[in-house]
């Protein structure tokens, strides 16, 4: 499974997918929502897991423009 992890502090996108490697996982982290729309656009994945609270787009609004793009995820 892939995933992608959104989030505006390295130390917990790092985290994350350190984490998630080592459970098995492919993970791959950005560091804001535009970001993750282009790697969205680039490589599907399977999941993301976003930050909430992030400046300029919040991790709603990359949530809601991922199901746009992808109308199967959600």
């Amino acid at each position: 499974m892939k995933i992608l992890v959104v989030d505006d502090e390295p130390v917990i996108a790092d985290t994350l997918v350190d984490i998630l490697t080592g459970e098995g996982y492919e993970a791959f982290a950005v560091s804001d929502g535009e970001a993750a729309l282009r790697w969205t656009e680039m490589l599907l994945r399977d999941a993301v897991i976003t930050d909430v609270i992030m400046p300029g787009m919040d991790g709603v609004e990359v949530a809601r423009r991922i199901v746009q793009m992808l109308p199967t995820a959600g």
